[in-house]
């Protein structure tokens, strides 16, 4: 498996994912029905600038794209993940790797805090955050909950003297 960073316009990526998730997966991304993505959602999602708006791929050995994960800006130093993995690579690690790489590109930006709202049933994505990063929050309002997670470089562990 592969993956880069996109770059702006790369909408045959998405599409790909987009294709790749049955309606159960889109539900959990997109937190409702989503039978297709509308003009205005792909333009927003292929606006990648590699600053405010970030976004790593994955790539199956053949090249076809099976996962993306995007942070958005929010403000002062805060970004929004999204991430989305096509149904036949769940389960074998893919969000765990673009979780990582999206979070480092992060940290490389100068980001402090990301924040994932997840519907409470995805518990899928709710434990690959818990178990990637540093969660500073967990918060509960109707159907989605939101998680905040601590981005900052760890702190180097003192010498054993």
């Amino acid at each position: 498996m592969a993956l880069r960073e996109l770059g702006p316009g790369e909408t045959g990526v998405l599409d790909a994912v987009f294709a790749g998730m049955s309606a159960h997966s889109r539900y959990l991304r997109f937190h409702g029905a989503t039978p297709r993505m509308t003009g205005a959602v792909r333009r927003k999602l292929a606006a990648v600038d590699g600053r405010r708006h970030l976004a790593v791929a994955s790539f199956a050995p053949d090249g076809a794209p099976i996962g993306i994960a995007r942070l958005i800006w929010l403000g002062l130093r805060d970004v929004e993940l999204a991430i989305e993995v096509v149904d036949a690579w769940q389960g074998r690690g893919v969000g765990r790797r673009l979780l990582t790489a999206v979070a480092a590109r992060g940290r490389a930006e100068g980001y402090s805090r990301l924040v994932a709202d997840v519907l409470a049933e995805n518990v899928g994505v709710r434990v690959l955050l818990v178990s990637v990063l540093p969660i500073l929050t967990i918060e509960t309002s109707g159907h989605e909950v939101t998680l905040t997670a601590d981005l900052r470089p760890a702190a180097p562990l003192a010498a054993v003297a």
